[in-house]
């Protein structure tokens, strides 16, 4: 897939270290991610290649510019949502490098992401966009996209904790209804007996 001046095409070990420069840009960029996000090495992503490089669902893709990678995207096949007969291909980590931006890189990616929806039979292209990145939203959007859910995430050990509420939380609320209750009670007694 190509546009002038930018070729697309699957990525592959010789990649490597210009992926590796991209996944942390995406990462910095990220902000709040970067604490959860793992930082790449070299081995991880190799591995990740060979495991999309084997699954028919999935590609590794790399825009080059002039022999230099100036984008990467990581594009599968899912359902459009969970219980839906409708099939997406999902952009995962879709990123242009500074320097290529504003060339026709990130269109380029996409539509090698719709030449792969096109191959497989999905009739949506799907992609996750961080709230702060505002360039990034309005690119999206001269495009087509449109905003279909919010995603949230929370980590498991917090979520756990809230949840739990404070120690003792229940009992405690359980001992001030019943105090209520004995002050209610109380109340409606000397209402009942005036002095």
């Amino acid at each position: 897939m190509t546009r002038p001046g930018v070729l697309v095409r699957e990525a592959g070990p010789d990649d490597l270290p210009a992926l590796l420069t991209m996944w942390d840009e995406l990462r910095v960029m990220g902000s709040r991610l970067e604490r959860v996000m793992p930082a790449a090495d070299d081995s991880a992503v190799l591995d990740r290649l060979a495991a999309v490089e084997r699954d028919p669902c999935s590609r590794a893709l790399v825009a080059v510019v002039d022999g230099e990678v100036a984008g990467m995207a990581v594009l599968s096949v899912t359902p459009y949502a969970p219980l839906f007969d409708q099939r997406a291909i999902q952009a995962h980590y879709l990123h242009v490098r500074d320097g290529f931006r504003r060339q026709g890189v990130g269109k380029a990616l996409l539509a090698a992401a719709v030449a792969f929806a096109d191959e497989t039979g999905a009739e949506h292209v799907l992609t996750s966009v961080l709230p702060q990145m505002r360039d990034t939203q309005r690119f999206y959007a001269r495009l087509g996209f449109s905003p279909v859910v919010v995603r949230r995430a929370a980590p498991v050990s917090i979520l756990r904790r809230r949840l739990a509420g404070p120690v003792g939380a229940a009992e405690h609320v359980l001992a001030r209804r019943r105090t209520l209750r004995r002050v209610r009670a109380a109340v409606a007694r000397t209402a009942d007996h005036p002095l």
